[in-house]
């Protein structure tokens, strides 16, 4: 790594902005633009397909995959569980006169993207020169609901700079998703199909299954197209998605908006027909408002955030812009509105790390939360709490008295397969006071009780501090 900075992005105190485009920084770039609201998480990768270096990543906290550990010996794992890449909901194709765009491929000028910290909002722009000739500015906007977890959304918005004319857009939902540490796709599709909301509106939907974990996501969506002459329905294996051939005019814009609701379950006993029905009623639910008004709802929200939680750095405008990418970073990973989660090593923007909360996530996060988010603090330590069974459990394990935290997890069982850590290293959270294997071979019940009267106590004194 390099020892001095690399200012490659600029420097804007509310924004993430990257002018000009460098395949050899893509992967880089598509973490920094990554987009997430506790709940699900997406990359910045190009929806519109990108034959190039990327990582297409689109996932759901707590959503896990396992694979199995063979070489293994008393206290190593024996199946190792990571945060699954997942349905790529943002999946679009636009081909103009028979070719398709690819910024690997395609040629194009003016490139540029930002992350706008007080909106929430992804925007991508650039202006596409054709083969035949044809020149088109296009606009990519997205935007992951801090407000309705399950609701992502997503517009294109097209504008003929010197021709008039049709032009095919495909978008939909593709399951056929590489899960790139392990090169493979876990995923297996349960259902497609086409429903109708009550007022008639056509959602298109999927339900997938992990193959291993048995983890179900559905995945249903509409889009409204103003400028579409034509709009069909396209089912493939795993994939669901509509065709639509818009009419552009020069010089006007045209815009494709697709609203999408995400529904992942990891209980089995849930019936699929069930999930199935929720899910619909929940897309038909949210879509009815459209794209302006979740960015609309979006930037409230973050309105909200930025009153109560900003901090000014005058005369630096670095660092400005650092400490509140940080912030921007630490409300779109975690907000506590979703009992049970925790926070990956890198968030919800990739594969590294596995997406797995390690030991010392309250040391590093719990004290920003506490006194900006108390909601949000209560649910980081409840997770502990949640997952004191297979703690007490992998003590029995390893011989060892009382509650054996794990060092990585997603879901309270050690997924940690490196012997020198997971096995020989005693890694102590702090938490509620007291470190996380001295429990003195206190029952179960009473160490519950003991747990959630120090959490709440500890807690309450550190907000107290902030706000007498």
């Amino acid at each position: 790594m390099p020892k001095i900075a690399d200012k490659y992005l600029q420097v804007d105190p509310w924004k993430v902005v990257e002018v000009g485009f460098d395949p050899g920084r893509n992967r880089v770039s598509e973490s920094i633009f990554s987009l997430g609201n506790e709940y699900m998480g997406v990359r910045g990768y190009p929806e519109e397909g990108y034959s190039g270096d990327t990582l297409l990543g689109s996932y759901f906290n707590g959503l896990f995959e396992e694979s199995p550990v063979t070489a293994h010996y008393k206290g190593i794992i024996k199946s190792l569980r990571f945060m699954v890449n997942a349905v790529d909901w943002l999946h679009t194709r636009i081909t103009l006169d028979g070719e398709t765009l690819d910024l690997a491929e395609s040629r194009f000028s003016g490139f540029r993207r930002e992350l706008d910290f007080r909106t929430g909002i992804y925007t991508r722009e650039f202006v596409w020169h054709t083969a035949s000739g044809k020149d088109v500015q296009l606009t990519f906007e997205r935007l992951v609901s801090m407000k309705v977890s399950h609701l992502g959304a997503q517009r294109i918005t097209l504008t003929p700079l010197n021709f008039s004319g049709s032009i095919q857009v495909r978008t939909g939902l593709n399951l056929k998703v590489i899960h790139e540490d392990q090169q493979r796709c876990y995923w297996k599709e349960l259902k497609q199909d086409e429903a109708k909301a009550s007022d008639g509106t056509p959602i298109a939907a999927i339900l997938g299954e992990t193959v291993n974990t048995g983890n179900r996501l559905f995945s249903g969506f509409h889009v409204v197209a103003p400028d579409a002459v034509t709009d069909e329905l396209v089912q493939e294996n795993s994939y669901i998605g509509r065709v639509l051939t818009l009419t552009l005019e020069q010089g006007k814009r045209s815009t494709l908006d697709k609203l999408v609701v995400n529904v992942a379950d990891k209980d089995r006993s849930t019936q699929n027909d069930d999930l199935w029905l929720r899910g619909i009623e929940l897309t038909a639910q949210h879509i009815q408002a459209g794209f302006d008004a979740a960015a609309a709802n979006q930037r409230a929200y973050w309105d909200q955030v930025w009153a109560e939680s900003d901090i000014a750095i005058e005369g630096d405008p670095e660092n400005q812009q650092g400490i509140r990418f940080c912030i921007f970073q630490l409300y779109q990973t975690y907000h506590g509105d979703n009992p049970g989660f925790n926070i990956g090593a890198k968030g919800l923007t990739g594969e590294a790390y596995r997406g797995l909360a390690f030991w010392d996530t309250e040391s590093y996060c719990l004290p920003f939360y506490i006194f900006n988010n108390p909601k949000a603090a209560r649910s980081l330590l409840e997770f502990r709490y949640r997952t004191l069974p297979e703690a007490l459990k992998r003590a029995k394990e390893l011989d060892c008295e009382g509650a054996f935290y794990p060092i990585a997890t997603i879901d309270g069982t050690e997924s940690c397969d490196l012997w020198q850590h997971s096995n020989l290293q005693l890694h102590v959270p702090q938490y509620a006071g007291r470190s996380s294997y001295h429990v003195d071979r206190c029952r179960l019940d009473e160490h519950r009780v003991r747990f959630r009267r120090d959490a709440v106590r500890w807690g309450a004194a550190c907000v107290e501090s902030k706000h007498p």
